[in-house]
Parts: C-alpha cells; sequence; structure tokens
C-alpha cells in the first residue's frame, strides 16, 4: 500500500504445528483513508467483508472518514485510551523514556480487561470467517493486542506473535511524518528521532503487560479467549488455517 502506512497480513506466519494461515483474508493496518486511490482498489479487489474501526471520533478527519466509509463495509468498535493514565505525566514538551513507557504500559495494562466489547466485535468477524481488515490511528496498539488476539486463536507462537507486533517500529517514522500536521501541539514541537520511535514504535515490554493482565485474570490466553471474548477457537482455525 503507498499511503495505507503499517498495513500487512498475516499469511507469512505458520502455526506452531507448522500450519499456514490463508492469504488474503485477515489484515491489519493504521488508519486506511489516508490511502490513495491506487490503494482503495487495491482494497477493494481484496474483498474485505468488514473493516473494524477501534478509533474514537475525534481521532478521526471527517472529510477523508465520510469519503471512506461510502466504498467500503465499516464497524466502529471506538476502544477509548485516554482515560487510562494521568495526563500530567505525559506533556510533549517535557517527554521521558519514563513517561512514555508509563503511558503505554497504562494503557496495555487495560487493554484485555476494559475492552471486551469492542474485541468481541472482532473476535465475533473472526467466528464467522470473515475477510477483515481492523485498525486504530497507528495500527500498533489497540491494533496489535487484537493481533495478538487472533494469532493466539490461531495457535501462532508467541515469539512469532510477537517478532509481527514489533514489525510496527518499522512505520513509527513515517507515522509521524504523515500526521504530525494534525496536532498543533506535535507541529510545534522539536521531538527527537529517538523520541518519535518510541512514541510512533512499541516495545515487547508493552504487550507483555498486556499478556501478564491476561494471566492474572484468566491463566491463558484460550482461556481469556472464549470466556471474555466468546471465541469459537476450533471455528477460527477451520477458517482461516491451511
Amino acid at each position: 500500500m503507498n499511503s495505507i502506512l503499517n498495513f500487512r497480513d498475516f499469511s507469512p506466519l505458520k502455526t506452531r504445528e507448522n500450519a499456514a494461515i490463508r492469504a488474503n483474508k485477515l489484515f491489519r493496518s493504521a488508519a486506511p483513508e489516508y490511502g490513495t486511490k491506487d490503494d482503495f482498489s487495491r482494497l477493494h479487489a481484496l474483498n474485505l467483508d468488514t473493516i473494524i474501526d477501534f478509533r474514537e471520533e475525534d481521532e478521526k478527519r471527517p472529510e477523508l472518514t465520510q469519503t471512506f466509509n461510502a466504498q467500503f463495509p465499516r464497524q466502529a468498535a471506538a476502544i477509548n485510551v485516554a482515560n487510562l493514565f494521568d495526563h500530567n505525566t505525559f506533556d510533549l514538551n517535557h517527554l521521558t523514556e519514563e513517561n512514555i513507557d508509563f503511558y503505554y504500559q497504562c494503557i496495555y495494562e487495560k487493554l484485555p480487561t476494559h475492552f471486551h466489547h469492542q474485541y468481541r466485535t472482532l473476535i465475533d468477524c473472526a467466528n464467522r470467517g470473515e475477510t477483515m481488515l481492523f485498525h486504530c490511528s497507528a495500527g500498533k496498539d489497540r491494533t496489535g493486542f487484537g493481533a495478538y488476539l487472533l494469532l493466539s486463536a490461531l495457535d501462532v507462537h508467541i515469539d512469532d506473535i510477537m517478532e509481527d507486533y514489533l514489525r510496527s517500529n518499522d512505520s513509527a517514522i513515517a507515522l509521524y511524518e504523515a500526521r504530525k500536521h494534525e496536532h498543533e501541539k506535535m507541529a510545534g514541537t522539536q521531538i527527537p528521532k529517538a523520541t518519535i520511535e518510541r512514541l510512533f514504535g512499541v516495545k515487547a515490554a508493552y504487550l507483555d503487560t498486556a499478556l501478564h493482565t491476561i494471566q492474572a485474570t484468566h491463566k491463558t490466553s484460550d482461556r481469556y479467549l472464549t470466556e471474555a471474548l466468546s471465541a469459537d477457537i476450533d471455528a477460527i482455525r477451520a477458517h482461516y488455517l491451511l
């Protein structure tokens, strides 16, 4: 994709038993409405059953979203992460490694417990075997946890899930450059490259935080998927594995 950043499907991944994931069935990305006409033509060619959007309304640009929504099947599953941390600890003018980590760890600690309804939307589509794209703004945190859920249901090894999760770092600088003009405070702030990579990237420790929450509440990811999200793991594997 030319302008749909952080876009990928899961077909390069294999399960623990070396089964392949069907190509052109499961996709993740950053906000897709920033795409070019060529990108949209490629999306149409995927014959998507649905596109799941984890963003809040105030994260969207209406002039782009309305045009995009008129062309594609959409489901809203808004995850509001803004209220999960103390805003006094997160100031773009005084960013540190510690407060960036604190910000993301607060988010990942709560993703498994506060947003069952939203992630159940994703899992319901997987239970039916739908061809889908799911995304948030950057396609790395809310989307990254969603990807973990699907890949875990498909029995992909955690090391391979983590490797795919960390691929979002490849898009960090491009995401910043593409979005900085939309945020007045960010546009007027000189942010070091290393800080940009931290803000717009991911760390293994963040996803690990979510996994620790799952272990504390449900012991295993399979139990979390079935008990909290009503996943039909056998059906999901039948739909998406070769």
